[in-house]
């Protein structure tokens, strides 16, 4: 068959009966390579007519056969041949020849155009061994293709496929689309995917339409199979009459409930500009009520984007999240229809108006709870530590400088020329336009530090979170689910609380709402979570409703940062939506200027966070009133040169030298040196001409009396003879404060408690880590009292 330099192929792998064939939900597997229940029914649908494959062989064979060429290839064994004997016997018998497991599911064409596609046979994981694939695609060997390829396995047949195709046919496009691929789980299904794209190079679509439009420039018709398969009438379909669809919506949801004679539906708040968010009430034509859905409409790529990246994280929210019953595309729109487990008719809420009906806010714990402790719970308790540059993932860059600007001018009724902009007289703040045009192109963190990741919902306002009549909690909008920091869904939703939840309406709330994002902000250690009960300087109910809201919500920060406890990452992720807030229609203008307020404060603190780290920081002690300067001579810092920070050693112990540090104090474990690249730190220690003495202290853990007491006295005769000592672990906090908080004690007869605020004053609110360290110097008191 003669094909044109815009032609393309479409080759489907293995999409036969004994693979992919429709199961009931405890039904056995027919083979070892069948791939089950569920990923049967992602990539067939719940009736094979109306599924994905359905609709790409419709339009495949309406396609026209000079613009596209298909490829069918199937497994097919001879249970007589002797070399396919000990693959049979491994993966039980499957795809005889022949024989009904090895038909096609879409059989009906191939008997129906027997002369349209080309059928490979081929037995093996390599489909050009023992085939006449290779002869098949000689004429089109050199040419710029588009190549399509769907089917099962992901991670095998069809990745093997991929790099046959792409080794042996370098000008071929390859693509795949992954609402037409499967494999024995979707998380295998996924991962490989990434690969494909990674590794290969092999476009990954969402979208079929998009798929489809990539090899020929068409889409299936949709059209056409509402027309000839929905039993439901548009004049059935009673819309909500305060949010008017259009008529392409209308035809989408015609298609969508094309089992029913009668469908009502509500419009919910949530989903992004353009978007339509339906909660639905049918009734099938056989009369009974169906179970409750939401549908949500919008821009067809990006609804498909939003499927494939609920689908990563589907299996492990189970029941705690919907499960997608059905999809479509129509032109530029496309739907997902979502089934929730338990969800029950009634008046649904979201977070955001049952958020506005609470007096305190207390009344939202168990939806807090529920949220973040069980159904994003289950994905953080994948927590991994990642290096994550922050402003990068976060999404800061110049080219939306010109957008904030127009924003803040017109939020403040001029041009902000300077690098400092005035809200009222006396609330003078970092100009943000400044920040986005000039500090971005040179603002680089130091190095990308390791932070913990784990999939998050990625978008969660109060609009995404509904609550049913008997107060199920759910989560809609997965558009932005990935795997990412593991405090966005409560920074996302902490700043909704705060700019949207939280209405501002005068200059005297606007001050005081300024003294509660102060509060926030300034708190130094993540690992400690605030008090449930307002700070006293808060007397507006609405702002005290707020902090009690998001006391609850990080509460939820110390077991997800776990040792990773620096408010940087706090503040760059507030900055993000602090910023974004400017855009919201649903905010006024005193939330806004509330927002841009906190905005330019969070970039100093940002900025000196950044400006800092390239230099090695050491904080000594601060004075004790009525005392000599003798503790201001002892200072605590990072491991010098930890590589997972980006550290140059050298760099460091220069900084160290230029300190006049004349010995340094550490106290890490020999494991350590090599766990953080400083194996040559004993040996270039004394090159500077600085003495060392080594402890080794596990990480959280403490010293025995006899250590603690060598160390301080140690420590007296250096600082005695008017010299520097440098205490570091691999923090600088847990077991160095807790050192450096005994010393006062056994200096100065301090009490354990005022030694440790000592050194949190000096460090950081982190020194001193663990509940085992506090008591050991709880301890180490009792032993020194008068």
């Amino acid at each position: 068959m003669f094909m044109n330099s815009e032609s393309a192929i479409l080759f489907t792998q293995c999409l036969q009966n004994d693979f992919t064939s429709l199961l009931d939900k405890y039904d056995p597997l027919p083979n070892s390579l069948h791939i089950g229940y569920a990923e049967a029914n992602r990539l067939l649908g719940e009736m094979v007519e109306d599924g994905p494959v359905f609709s790409l062989m419709d339009w495949a064979y309406e396609s026209n056969p000079k613009q596209l060429k298909i490829i069918h290839i199937r497994d097919w064994h001879d249970p007589n041949a002797k070399s396919q004997e000990d693959h049979l016997i491994q993966f039980g018998y499957h795809c005889l020849k022949d024989t009904k497991g090895a038909e096609f599911v879409f059989q009906n064409w191939i008997e129906s155009d027997p002369n349209r596609a080309e059928i490979i046979n081929a037995s093996g994981l390599n489909d050009f061994v023992g085939t006449n694939l290779e002869s098949v695609l000689q004429p089109y060997k050199g040419k710029p293709l588009k190549v399509g390829i769907t089917g099962v396995w992901t991670e095998a047949k069809v990745t093997f496929l991929c790099y046959d195709l792409k080794t042996r046919y370098p000008e071929f496009d390859i693509a795949v689309c992954s609402a037409l691929t499967a494999s024995s789980s979707l998380s295998m299904h996924f991962i490989a995917l990434d690969q494909l794209k990674q590794i290969l190079g092999v476009k990954v679509y969402s979208s079929i339409g998009a798929f489809t439009e990539f090899l020929t420039g068409e889409q299936p018709n949709l059209q056409k199979r509402i027309s000839t398969n929905a039993r439901i009438s548009s004049d059935k379909l009673k819309l909500d009459p305060k949010y008017p669809i259009s008529e392409l919506d209308k035809q989408i949801l015609l298609y969508l409930f094309r089992d029913c004679k009668d469908v009502e539906f509500k419009t919910l708040d949530g989903g992004f500009s353009g978007n339509v968010v339906l909660k639905s009430k049918s009734i099938d034509h056989l009369g009974h009520a169906q179970v409750p859905c939401v549908v949500k409409i919008g821009n067809r790529d990006l609804i498909a984007k939003e499927r494939t990246s609920f689908e990563r994280i589907q299996e492990v929210l189970g029941n705690n999240a919907p499960s997608i019953v059905d999809f479509c595309e129509l032109n530029d729109r496309g739907a997902i229809k979502y089934r929730y487990a338990a969800m029950l008719d009634g008046n649904v809420r979201t977070f955001q108006k049952l958020y506005g009906l609470m007096p305190d806010g207390t009344g939202l714990d168990r939806i807090i709870d529920i949220v973040f402790g069980e159904q994003l719970g289950r994905l953080f308790e994948a927590t991994s530590a990642e290096k994550l540059n922050l402003l990068e993932y976060y999404d800061f860059q110049s080219k939306y400088a010109k957008s904030v600007r127009n924003r803040v001018e017109s939020l403040l009724g001029g041009p902000q020329q300077t690098d400092t902009i005035s809200i009222f007289p006396g609330y003078e703040v970092t100009n943000p336009c400044s920040f986005y045009e000039k500090d971005l192109s040179s603002l680089k963190e130091y190095n990308a530090i390791t932070h913990n990741t784990s999939y998050v919902h990625g978008d969660l306002n109060g609009a995404n979170i509904i609550i049913d009549a008997q107060d199920n909690v759910w989560m809609i909008d997965f558009f932005h689910t990935h795997k990412g920091h593991i405090l966005r869904d409560l920074l996302k939703l902490e700043n909704d609380v705060l700019y949207i939840f939280c209405k501002i309406e005068s200059e005297s709330e606007w001050k005081e709402a300024i003294v509660l994002t102060n509060i926030l902000h300034n708190q130094e250690d993540l690992g400690i979570p605030l008090s449930f009960d307002p700070p006293k300087e808060l007397s507006n109910e609405k702002l005290r409703k707020a902090y009690r809201v998001i006391a609850k919500l990080r509460s939820y920060y110390p077991k997800l940062v776990k040792l990773d406890r620096d408010p940087y990452q706090m503040h760059v992720g507030a900055l993000r939506y602090a910023m974004h807030t400017l855009s919201f229609d649903e905010c006024n203008d005193w939330q806004k200027k509330w927002a841009l307020y906190v905005g330019g404060q969070l970039i100093n603190k940002i900025k000196s966070y950044i400006q800092k780290s390239k230099v090695l920081r050491i904080d000594y002690l601060k004075p004790i009133k009525n005392q000599n300067e003798i503790i201001t001579k002892i200072g605590l810092t990072i491991l010098p040169g930890r590589k997972d920070r980006g550290r140059v050693l050298l760099d460091d112990l220069k900084t160290i030298k230029e300190e006049s540090i004349t010995h340094i104090l550490s106290l890490i474990t020999e494991q350590e040196y090599n766990q953080y690249g400083v194996n040559e730190l004993k040996t270039e220690i004394p090159k500077y001409g600085i003495e060392q003495k080594q402890i080794s202290i596990l990480d959280q853990k403490v010293p025995s009396m006899e250590q603690m007491k060598d160390i301080v006295n140690w420590m007296d005769t250096i600082l005695s003879k008017d010299q520097k000592v440098l205490i570091h672990c691999v923090g600088g906090l847990g077991r160095s404060g807790t050192v450096a908080s005994a010393y006062l004690i056994w200096k100065y007869k301090m009490d354990s408690e005022s030694a440790i605020q000592k050194v949190r004053e000096s460090r950081s609110e982190r020194a001193v880590e663990s509940h085992e360290q506090i008591r050991f110097l709880k301890e180490w008191e009792n032993l020194y009292k008068d």
